[in-house]
């Protein structure tokens, strides 16, 4: 998984009180979060590298740099590679289980967003048709189920049941598997956000993280101890905050 975007609106003063926990040093050049066994996933010099009791790495030079990562299952990994148009599936060691080349596909597709769909499936987002797909990865079956998106898609997020994406306008939308498309609201201008539901997130925005609330429009910052964020991830009551090869822990309770 994975993602940012931003708009002009005006911020609450609220702010929530988080507790730090721990901090360790990890020489990476970009932290992408934790799983459900709270193995860590980044990036370094293009490789990635999976940081549990046992380190792995995935590396592939010819497919250029990476364009993102979803881990939301560790049992299956996907790995977009946006200039090669090519997705790669790993296992939770990051071996390559299997390779799907849409440059090969009998329709000319252009990947611009990939992400795990229930079903053994992957979210597709065509930047020709702008259309959301279906691929089944045991039979390579893909299958359209939307209409040409009107507005051009600027970033994405997903998960098993929902593709979410925010158009030029930094307006916020869902998909189901079935097609159905809704509109949630407006996102705030912002460096990078993480989706938390369909009504909240958490993004980040001049070394500030906050939390976001869709349908209010309403942001709360997050009280941290860092003077600078390079990145974040969040999932299970705890926020990781990556700055300068350091991540640092925090227990986080939202509204």
């Amino acid at each position: 998984m994975i993602l940012c975007f931003w708009n002009a609106l005006g911020f609450s003063q609220n702010t929530i009180p988080s507790e730090k926990l721990d901090s360790n040093t990890w020489e990476i050049d970009n932290y992408l979060g934790f799983d459900n066994q709270k193995n860590q996933y980044g990036i370094k010099n293009n490789v990635i590298i999976k940081g549990s009791t046992t380190n792995f790495e995935y590396k592939n030079i010819g497919l250029g740099k990476i364009t993102n990562i979803d881990f939301q299952n560790p049992l299956q990994i996907i790995v977009f590679y946006k200039d090669f148009n090519t997705v790669v599936l790993l296992d939770n060691q990051l071996n390559e289980i299997k390779r799907i080349d849409f440059n090969l596909n009998p329709e000319l597709i252009q990947l611009e967003a990939v992400g795990l769909s229930a079903q053994n499936q992957l979210w597709i987002y065509d930047g020709i048709t702008n259309k959301i797909g279906l691929y089944n990865i045991t039979n390579d079956y893909l299958k359209w189920i939307s209409t040409p998106i009107k507005r051009v898609l600027k970033n994405y997020f997903s998960d098993y049941t929902f593709f979410y994406w925010t158009d030029t306008t930094n307006q916020l939308f869902s998909s189901t598997i079935y097609g159905t498309v809704n509109t949630l609201g407006t996102v705030p201008k912002h460096d990078k956000m993480q989706l938390l539901s369909n009504s909240t997130a958490l993004y980040l925005h001049e070394n500030e993280v906050y939390f976001y609330e869709i349908t209010k429009e309403r942001s709360s910052k997050i009280k941290l101890t860092e003077n600078f964020v390079g990145n974040f991830f969040f999932k299970d009551g705890i926020l990781a905050i990556f700055t300068q090869n350091i991540i640092t822990n925090y227990k986080l309770i939202l509204p």
